[in-house]
C-alpha cells in the first residue's frame, strides 16, 4: 500500500482466523479481528481492501456498504449475479467509492494501445490464460472458485470489454480430468469462450494443465497490425516490424493509487473499474462458466 499511496497505512486486519490477522498486524502495524462488525466498528478504517475466495463474497462488502465504507474488491465478484446485484444496489444508494480489481486496466502501456487502435482498428481478439494449477486447495473446486473461466480468464474478458466494447457471450465448453499435481479438484482443465466485443470476434481461452506454461495474453487484431498485452508489456507487430512497450509501475499499485485518490476525492468515478461496471464483466464470465459446466 506503501508503494502506491505514501499517506496510506493499514489501521486493522479481519480475518475468520484471529491469529491470521493477529499475524498480518504484527508485521504491518494496525489490530486484528475474526468478525467483520468488530472490524468496522472498533478498527474504523476509513477504506478497505477485500481479499476472499469468490464463494466468499457478500457479507462483508453488504456490512461495507451500509455502514458507508469505500472498499476495493477483489474479481470475481461472487459465483452468482443475486449476491453482486444486491451490492450494486447498496452501493448505489449510497453512491460509495466502490472499486474491483480488474487491474489489466491500469498497465501503464494501455495508452500506447489506445493510440494504436484509434489508428488501426481492432477486428478481432484473442486471449489466452495458460498456466498449471494453483495449489491453493479452494482453487480447483467449482464451488469455491467457479472455475477457471471466472476466476482468472475474466481479466481477459473485461479488458476486451474495457478496450473494444460491450460483450456478447455465443457459446463456450470445457474438458475436465486430472489436474497435474494436485491430488483432486474438479475445475474445467481446459475451456473456451466465443464472444462478440464490440461487435468484433473475440476467443477467450483457460488452461490449467500446463505447468510452467506461457501465463496469461490478450491479442488484438487490427487492421495491418497485431496488439499483444501482458503484464509485463505490450508488443505491437506491422508486418515484419516490432515494437515492444515495457511496463514500467505495477498495475496493482496504479490500481490501489486510483482507488485511493478517489476515496480522497469522495468521487467514486475516479476509480479504473467501478462495481456497477465490473458486473458486466461479472455477467459474461459467469454465462460462459455456466455453460462450460454444461459442456
Amino acid at each position: 500500500m506503501a508503494e502506491a499511496d505514501p499517506d496510506v497505512y493499514p489501521v486493522a486486519f479481519l480475518s475468520r482466523s484471529v491469529e491470521k490477522a493477529a499475524q498480518a498486524a504484527r508485521s504491518f502495524g494496525g489490530e486484528a479481528f475474526d468478525t467483520v462488525q468488530a472490524f468496522i466498528r472498533q478498527g474504523r478504517p476509513d477504506a478497505v481492501i477485500v481479499t476472499v475466495p469468490p464463494s466468499q463474497h457478500g457479507p462483508i462488502e453488504l456490512a461495507l456498504a451500509e455502514a458507508g465504507i469505500p472498499f476495493l474488491v477483489e474479481k470475481p465478484i461472487g459465483l452468482d449475479d443475486a449476491i453482486p446485484d444486491r451490492i450494486a444496489d447498496t452501493l448505489s444508494r449510497r453512491n460509495l467509492v466502490a472499486a474491483v480489481g480488474y487491474n489489466w486496466r491500469a498497465l501503464d502501456t494501455l495508452a500506447a494501445v489506445r493510440r494504436q487502435i484509434e489508428q488501426t482498428p481492432i477486428r478481432m481478439v484473442i486471449g489466452r490464460f495458460h498456466i498449471g494449477t494453483p495449489l491453493t486447495p479452494w482453487w480447483r473446486f467449482e464451488a469455491h472458485s467457479g472455475g477457471q473461466m471466472l476466476e482468472q480468464a475474466c481479466h481477459l474478458i473485461d479488458l476486451s470489454r474495457y478496450l473494444a466494447g460491450a460483450g456478447q457471450l455465443l457459446a463456450a465448453a470445457g474438458t475436465r480430468g486430472a489436474l497435474p499435481g494436485v491430488p483432486d479438484g474438479d475445475v474445467a482443465g481446459t475451456s473456451a469462450a466465443l464472444f462478440l466485443f464490440g461487435g468484433v470476434p473475440g476467443v477467450i481461452t483457460a488452461a490449467c494443465v500446463l505447468p510452467n506454461g506461457p501465463g496469461a495474453e490478450l491479442r488484438l487484431i487490427c487492421e495491418g497490425c497485431e496488439i499483444a498485452i501482458g503484464l509485463a508489456g505490450v508488443t505491437i507487430v506491422r508486418g515484419r516490424e516490432s515494437s515492444h512497450t515495457a511496463s514500467g509501475t505495477s498495475s496493482y499499485a496504479l490500481q490501489d493509487r486510483a482507488f485511493f485518490d478517489a476515496v480522497r476525492r469522495n468521487r467514486p468515478d475516479v476509480v479504473l473499474c467501478p462495481y456497477d461496471d465490473a458486473l458486466a464483466t461479472h455477467r459474461l464470465a459467469l454465462a460462459a462458466a455456466r455453460q462450460i459446466r454444461q459442456n
